[in-house]
């Protein structure tokens, strides 16, 4: 999974589309995603693929809604763990998805720099 975190085109589009809401969407990311990374390492140490899948899925959603496309593939890799009711591999791919996220929060948060 080589994909860059950030799809910058994709984000532009969704920058112009979202001009006054976009602050609050980047604020939550940056806010929301730690503590759901949090509990994707939980889900994994507790054995819980269920909550794996789900946590997965929003993190997923979450990511491609900002053009965070190569991170939403990396959400989407662990997801399928959980979805097949098993948690093998996915502590293995948390800690890129991890590096990445701080990526793309470093990211937004020079946007929201920027936005004022």
């Amino acid at each position: 999974m080589n994909d860059k975190p950030l799809d910058f085109n994709a984000y532009t589009e969704m920058k112009d589309v979202m001009e006054e809401v976009l602050p609050e969407l980047l604020n939550t990311f940056v806010e929301y995603m730690p503590e759901q990374l949090n509990d994707l390492n939980k889900a994994i140490e507790d054995n819980n693929p269920d909550l794996l899948f789900g946590i997965a899925h929003r993190m997923k959603s979450s990511c491609n809604s900002l053009g965070a496309l190569g991170l939403a593939k990396i959400a989407e890799s662990i997801e399928m763990i959980g979805r097949g009711g098993s948690i093998e591999g996915a502590s293995e791919i948390t800690p890129q998805f991890a590096e990445q996220l701080d990526e793309v929060i470093s990211f937004f948060k020079q946007e929201l720099k920027e936005l004022g």
